[in-house]
């Protein structure tokens, strides 16, 4: 079969034998599952015995075999349980984790992800972008007497070997680095500005403290790392140095490796610097695809760069600098104990500066246009070959990313090994799935925004789901976050993947984990409404885990914030401090994380079952239900906010309720019940997958089927405001969006949001009575049949 051209429709056309019906087609699939049934018990039966050392999940667990759906047709979901294999995802980690991989420069995992797809039965190819990206050259810290010239220390800028972890030893290993960072050779006293948030500088201005023509200290955490150098760009500072302090990830927390997982005095953390929450990918092309001939923007006038040169430090290179501080400028503690770090234990007081002493800051990079690569393979669905599922992780990694990402490109392998596994014994998905490896994500998310800026108009015709695994394992503690009418589905697959090691299924160790955190169910705005009545006070409340609104942390990000296309970004997390250094390696995660890979099966297992869900199930499991509940949430945190913008307003008047989206919520909510109405009358008059006899009735289901589908699938196209965020347009999602001082975290209703936090009250109610239409839009769509 020739592969259609993928910047047209990207690997998604239907394909059918040439003289050949298409229910001719399905019937011989039939046939071959018929022939085949007790080959696959067989092999099931063999396969369960030899590679299984866990439940596989806590549902009809006795039986060998999967039961089929009462129609003939096999269960894939319950077939697909058993298949992956914890020695296959070692393998694959194994592999990836083989070298340093930074976009651009790994083709050669590009080629093996391609192959490998294809060996498993899967069709795929290679989709080149040519962005704009930065690769180190020459980098220097060094704290010096501008008087006598004298050199007072000189940063090492290297992670340690460690002996045994053949990671942290790979010559190609990058040096302090941050990608996207200006060039620049700067000189200036130091200031520290604690996490370099906007209340942090904001504190060092009160406390009379300048960062002009200063060079400034920051430590990791708080905000994403661009905008703690937006911060100090802003305020005139010359270049800026951030470090990990041993209070955020280090030895305050635990041992560090190679004694345990936390990070050690040597290793810093890589990453980008640039402006995500303005736009992402490629810097030049903002708003469509870096092909080879595309026109491209000065770099001085892209919008998501910042100007001024940055490094990353280890806190043993920045001790010295925190010590040439003391005594300068306020003690730190007079700010807030919250600017003391945990470098205190070895004697050092955090002082704000600015120092004495100079401090010389080389960071010289070389940015060139250059080719990286996303893997794109592609399964053919066999009734709805149009409509798509994709699932998706970056390639690229800073190192040898063993967290991040290299779980999830395993987790991705052996996804296609476990399609391949169900293909062979006769199944097609009834919608395709697109299985998608990005590369450059670690610079921007570039790969993925590229391939969504060139495929806008086919994914939001046809695509009904992105499903994004990046970090896939970084610790044992579940989470997620997503689009709101995916939570349903979510909740149901954690409820039948057994969570290792113990007799909870994932959903209940998730429930357990975040006890501290959980979610109700009612959609009340709060304990009274518009009208004075009250809520039924003796209705129950079932709690669930929370699953997180969506900002801009991965390569959800385009598919969400830009296509409107319902998301899911889903992991384990927790316990990991060598983040983006050289010890993020095969080594630590096979001592410290998952040393039998039973979290990494795990994973596979959650994120298959959801794909096959979204690709096969005849009526999608969405509820706009469950949007309409976490829309309710939404808008009490947006009035807590805004409530806290117009105490602090000397002119703005307080306001306690948004009226417009609280009506606009409820009749969205009134209409989301309408669709299940719909629900509930095709399974009771004619059963979801519309086999029964006379034409006409199949006919009318197929109709109502569609119409179901359609207005689920859909909904989130309605949240998409064509004018996007104020200030950051290529964000276009009205509910949700990154925060624009928060980086990944979501802001829920951005530009109201904004309009508030800049006390622009009458902008404020402008935006709200817009927001609250495009709610209104929402909810007639759903009344649609």
């Amino acid at each position: 079969m020739t592969l259609p051209d993928i910047e047209e429709k990207p690997l998604c056309g239907s394909y059918v034998a040439p003289n050949q019906p298409a229910h001719r087609a399905r019937m011989n699939i039939w046939r071959g599952i018929a022939i085949g049934l007790s080959a696959m018990a067989l092999f099931l039966t063999l396969y369960a015995a030899t590679h299984l050392s866990v439940p596989l999940c806590m549902h009809d667990m006795r039986s060998g075999t999967a039961r089929d759906q009462g129609d003939g047709r096999i269960d894939p979901g319950q077939l697909f349980l058993r298949i992956p294999s914890t020695d296959r995802l070692r393998e694959h980690l194994q592999y990836y984790t083989s070298g340093t991989h930074v976009a651009g420069i790994n083709r050669t995992q590009a080629v093996h992800t391609r192959d490998y797809f294809e060996a498993q039965g899967i069709e795929a190819k290679i989709v080149e972008y040519y962005p704009w990206l930065n690769y180190p050259v020459d980098q220097r810290v060094a704290l010096f007497n501008e008087s006598t010239h004298a050199v007072e220390f000189e940063a090492g800028l290297k992670e340690d070997a460690i002996a045994g972890d053949s990671a942290s030893e790979d010559p190609n290993n990058l040096p302090a680095f941050l990608g996207l960072s200006a060039s620049g050779n700067v000189t200036g006293q130091l200031v520290y500005a604690n996490y370099g948030t906007l209340d942090d500088f904001r504190a060092l201005k009160a406390a009379g403290v300048s960062i002009k023509d200063k060079v400034v200290l920051v430590r990791y955490g708080g905000i994403l790392r661009g905008l703690k150098v937006h911060g100090a760009e802003r305020g005139g500072a010359r270049g800026v140095l951030i470090y990990s302090d041993p209070a955020d990830d280090g030895y305050c927390i635990g041992k560090v490796y190679p004694s345990g997982p936390w990070r050690p005095e040597s290793s810093f953390q890589r990453g980008s610097v640039s402006l995500i929450q303005v736009y992402p990918g490629d810097p030049l092309t903002p708003g469509h695809p870096a092909t080879k001939d595309a026109p491209r923007l000065d770099p001085k006038d892209a919008k998501s760069l910042n100007h001024i040169p940055s490094l990353p430090l280890s806190y043993r290179d920045a001790e010295p600098l925190l010590r040439a501080l003391v005594g300068h400028g306020k003690n730190a503690s007079e700010i807030s104990e919250n600017w003391v770090g945990g470098l205190t234990s070895r004697g050092v007081e955090y002082w704000t500066g600015p120092s004495a002493l100079s401090v010389n800051l080389l960071n010289h990079v070389e940015f060139k246009t250059t080719p990286i690569q996303n893997v794109i393979g592609r399964i053919t669905g066999s009734e709805e070959p149009g409509r798509a599922i994709i699932i998706g992780n970056h390639r690229d990694a800073w190192c040898a990313g063993a967290s991040d990402p290299s779980s999830g490109s395993a987790v991705l392998l052996e996804l296609a090994r476990a399609f391949g596994e169900l293909m062979k014994l006769g199944w097609r998905p009834r919608r395709t799935i697109i299985l998608a490896s990005w590369d450059a994500e670690e610079y921007s998310l570039v790969g993925s925004t590229e391939w969504v800026e060139d495929n806008i108009d086919w994914i939001r015709a046809d695509v009904v789901a992105y499903v994004n695994v990046d970090a896939a394992v970084m610790g044992s503690e579940f989470g997620a976050s997503a689009s709101p009418i995916l939570k349903d589905l979510l909740f149901a697959a954690t409820k039948k993947v057994a969570f290792p090691g113990s007799n909870e299924t994932v959903y209940d160790a998730w429930l357990r984990q975040s006890q501290g955190d959980l979610v109700s169910d009612r959609a009340d705005l709060d304990n009274e409404d518009d009208n004075g009545s009250f809520p039924d006070p003796n209705r129950a409340e079932h709690h669930t885990p929370p699953v997180r609104p969506l900002g801009a942390g991965s390569d959800y990000t385009p598919f969400m914030s830009h296509a409107g296309v319902s998301s899911l970004n889903l992991g384990f997390g927790g316990g990991l401090g060598t983040y983006h250094s050289n010890y993020d390696s095969f080594k630590q995660m096979t001592t410290f994380v998952d040393p039998n890979f039973e979290l990494h099966q795990a994973m596979t297992r959650v994120c298959g079952l959801v794909v096959i869900h979204l690709a096969d199930d005849a009526v999608l499991k969405l509820s706009p239900i469950s949007y309409a509940k976490s829309l309710a949430s939404y808008i009490r945190e947006l009035e807590r906010q805004v409530a806290g913008y117009t105490a602090a307003s000397l002119n703005g008047t307080a306001m306690k309720r948004l009226h417009r989206l609280r009506a606009a919520q409820r009749q969205f909510l009134t209409n989301a019940h309408l669709v299940e109405q719909s629900k509930h009358r095709l399974r009771a008059v004619y059963g979801e997958d519309c086999q029964m006899a006379g034409r006409r009735r199949r006919m009318n289901c197929r109709k109502l089927r569609k119409s179901i589908n359609d207005r689920v699938s859909r909904l989130e196209r309605h949240f998409i405001d064509p004018d996007g965020i104020p200030g950051r347009e290529w964000y276009k999602h009205a509910l949700v969006g990154p925060g624009r001082w928060l980086g990944y975290d979501a802001q829920v209703f951005p530009a109201i949001a904004e309009a508030a936090e800049d006390h622009k009250w009458k902008m404020l109610r402008q935006y709200e009575k817009r927001i609250a239409e495009i709610i209104y839009e929402a909810a007639w769509f759903l009344r649609e049949v």
